[in-house]
Formats: C-alpha cells, structure tokens, sequence
C-alpha cells in the first residue's frame, strides 16, 4: 500500500518499489518515504504491472530477478502501455548483466547494484524524477503548441470580440484543464482617469461570471495590474497572463488557480501572443465597421454586406429583406433632455435590436435616428414577423434618464426581393438597380408608416429582379 511519509514536505512523486525480498521492501519504503516521496510497493511483477495500470508512477525501482517475471519482462509488458514512467531496474548480480548492456537493450533509465548502498540509489532517483519533469514538460509543450496550431484558425476569424474573449478563455481552460477564468480589457491607459477603473472585465467563466472590476478582490485586481505593468505573467496562487500584441498590453487573463508546470506557462505565453494579435485584429475592424454608439453596423459597412447579399442572391437565387426602422418623434427627446438623454436612448434601441435579430442577419445605423436590418434568406413572412417583433420591442423599452425614465416609439418599413439567377453580364446592372429601388421601397413603407400615425409596420409590394433585367438578358 502506498504511504506518504511526514518527515519531509511532499515532492509530489510517486515511486512504486518491485522486490520479493519483504526487507528491502521495507527499508527501501523508509528511505523514499522519509524523502518525502509517495511510495508504492509490490513484491512481484504481475502486482507491479497492475499498480501502473491503477496509479500514476513516476518511478519504479524494479528488482531483476524475481520469481515468476524477471525484471526485463516486466520492463517490456510495461511499456506497452506507459512510455513516460522512469523505470530504474536493481540487481545485486551486476556483474552478470553489464549495466550499459542493460541500459542499451531495455527501455530503462538506470541500473543500480543494490551493494553500491542507498546513497548511490537515491541519486538515481534524483536523475530519474528530474528527467521525468522533462519529459513531461517536452510532451506538455508539444500538445500545447498543436493545440495552440489548432486553435489559431478561431482565434484568427473575424467574430464579434464578446465570441473571440469567450472563445479564448475556453482555449485557456482547454489547455490547463481547469474552470475559472476572466479576461480584464485595458481602458484608455494603465492608470485611469477619475473614477474609471484601469480595467473592463468583457467575460468571465466560473466563478467570475457576472463580476465586473471592483468585485475582484484586492489580490486579484493587483496581479492584474502588475501583469500589465511588467507584461510577464504573474504565477502566484492565481494566474494572471497578460495579452500581449507586440510591445503593447492590450488586457490580462486571471486564472483561478496556478498551472502545474513551467510548460504549461510557455505555452501559455505562447497563446497569449496569437490572442492578443487576433483582439487588436478584431477592434481594427469594428473600429471601421461598428457604430460607437449603438454597437451596430455603420451605415457603409451595412451597405457593403447588402450589395454582397445581392450578389450571393444573383448567383444562387436567394430572397431577401430589408427592414428599416425611425424613432418616432426622437427630436422632441433632444429638445426635451438635451442630446445626451437622445444618446441613451439610441445606444438602449441599438442593444435592443441588436438582441432581437438572429446571427445571420445584421442590423445597422442607418442613419441619425434610422436603423436597418438586413435580413439574407428570408422571405416577406419571415421580416414581416421580425418587424412586428422589434415594433413592440422598442415599445416595451425603458431608458434611464437621470430621476426618470424614457420611453419611444417606432416606425419601420419592410421589403422583399425576389432574386432569381442571371447570367454574369447582366450582373451588375441589376444589382445597382435592385439595391437602390429595394432601399427606396423600404424608405417609403417607413414613412407611409410614419404618415398612419407612427408605432407601426408597413409593408412596401414585393420586388422582383425580373424586373429589373436589360430586355436582351429576359
């Protein structure tokens, strides 16, 4: 059975002891044990073989000659299935079998002859578990940059930064094993300005889900910042791994707990690097194609995807739809609480449409108070449905404004196309002409919707690009 012995701290190895001799079972279980070492024992090699199957071994001390298995059989039965366990044979006939002879011929890391006394055995253990930590660190560094060459395609995607953060962390807890993790994303500066923390906590998973900065503990926020500070990783009881993009922090990684090893922790930095390049990736773009204000599209970005809709749809044949959406009376908001209540409600009307509509749709700032959806695949049924949806969203909507609270109303206009495939030379001309009269359709269900008394959806006739093809291509 296996003993752990008081007298030293733990080292945290466990070495399984092979003998048929029950006295040097015993003094060898003293000694290893007194060195702080877990010991397990079994006195033939059919016992020994089951206990690796049982146990993580780092080190078995195998006697050579034994009844019923030697030493060199079990060597071989045990390295069919473990090829990591340090396996250091003991023999009291060395001379029989030359020591580089048996080290040339077995898998093993060393051979003692037992009449060379423990000291010269405790230094093959010493070389034995310090070659396993390298063994293990090798094979902890090689799955971890093949888990990392796997992950870099993700990470890499352009995706909404809320899915890349959420992604990372679950690449972290798949290289670590563990759940607990947050990502803390620097402000303006280092040191914040006023009341502003340093940092934004963007996601969080295990305990840290919900916890926003001044929920974390004072430890926690200050290996944060030293993280920051110093751009290397802070390896205490937690983890806080900063992300590094070149010479520039742009946040740090907590960990609730510590990794296990010093391979784990290169690959770490590793990781850190190709998730700090695709967080930088991912703000460079919504610099360029999100709205600040709402968290939507921009009105060119908007654009762009619809004429690459059109063009799918072109080719394919794919119906599509376009909802377009005013607030009603939003100028007397302006008027009445100034044009920072307006930007309230804007940025609450962004979130609430952006939450309405489904990921395959995308949802814009058309305009100063005018928003659009553009809605691939679908039918007038399935936009009519979504523009009721989102009439009664913005309805429901309440807006904090200082002692009070805010409520709009809203406007929308809704528009098909029926796309039918054409060839390639007439492409073009049908895309310009169907974008504009699809825009100018929705554009006129709005307002028609405005002139019926606001807080409602029209519908505009469905269009076709038949009509809109040059006569020679019908």
């Amino acid at each position: 059975m296996a003993r752990l012995s008081r007298t030293k701290p733990s080292s945290g190895s466990t070495i399984l002891v092979v003998d048929d001799d029950a006295a040097i079972v015993s003094t060898l279980e003293q000694i290893l044990s007194h060195e702080g070492h877990t010991v397990l024992t079994a006195t033939s090699g059919a016992q020994a073989i089951e206990l690796c199957q049982n146990h993580t071994v780092h080190l078995m001390l195998l006697d050579y000659f034994m009844p019923g298995m030697t030493g060199e059989e079990v060597v071989r039965a045990v390295r069919a299935f473990n090829q990591e366990m340090q396996i250091v044979l003991q023999t009291g006939y060395a001379s029989e079998r030359p020591a580089r002879q048996m080290l040339a011929e077995l898998d093993i890391q060393g051979y003692h002859d037992k009449s060379e006394g423990p000291e010269k055995l405790l230094v093959w253990v010493d070389a034995a578990l310090k070659a396993y930590r390298q063994v293990r660190a090798l094979r902890a560094s090689r799955d971890g940059l093949r888990y990392i060459l796997e992950a870099a395609p993700e990470l890499h995607r352009l995706q909404p930064l809320e899915d890349l953060l959420y992604g990372i962390l679950l690449q972290i807890e798949g290289l670590l094993g563990l759940s607990g993790t947050l990502i803390a994303l620097q402000q303006s500066g280092l040191l914040a300005l006023g009341d502003d923390p340093p940092f934004e906590v963007r996601v969080g998973t295990g305990r840290f889900v919900g916890k926003n900065w001044y929920q974390l503990a004072s430890d926690e926020q200050k290996l944060v910042l030293e993280a920051a500070r110093s751009g290397q990783i802070q390896w205490q009881t937690l983890l806080a791994l900063p992300l590094r993009a070149g010479e520039r922090v742009v946040g740090v990684v907590l960990v609730d707990r510590a990794p296990d090893s010093s391979a784990d922790r290169e690959v770490l930095e590793l990781f850190s690097s190709q998730a700090a390049v695709a967080i930088e990736n991912v703000r460079l773009y919504e610099l360029a194609t999100i709205d600040d204000l709402t968290r939507l599209a921009t009105r060119r970005h908007w654009l762009v995807r619809l004429n690459d809709t059109l063009r799918l749809g072109l080719r394919h044949g794919q119906t599509l739809s376009v909802i377009l959406l005013d607030i009603d009376h939003f100028k007397t908001i302006n008027d009445t609480y100034g044009h920072l209540a307006g930007d309230q409600v804007l940025s609450a009307l962004g979130h609430t449409i952006g939450h309405s509509v489904r990921r395959s749709d995308l949802a814009g700032r058309y305009g100063g108070e005018e928003f659009a959806v553009l809605l691939p695949h679908t039918p007038l049924e399935g936009a009519l449905a979504l523009a009721h949806k989102l009439c009664q969203a913005v309805r429901d909507l309440e807006v904090p404004w200082e002692a009070q609270t805010l409520r709009v109303t809203a406007s929308l206009g809704v528009v098909s196309l029926q796309v039918e495939s054409i060839n390639r030379r007439s492409a073009k001309a049908v895309l310009e002409t169907a974008r504009t009269a699809l825009l100018q359709a929705a554009d006129e269900a709005l307002y028609e919707a405005k002139n019926r008394g606001r807080d409602q959806v029209v519908q505009a006739p469905e269009l076709s690009t038949r009509a809109f093809q040059p006569e020679e291509a019908v």
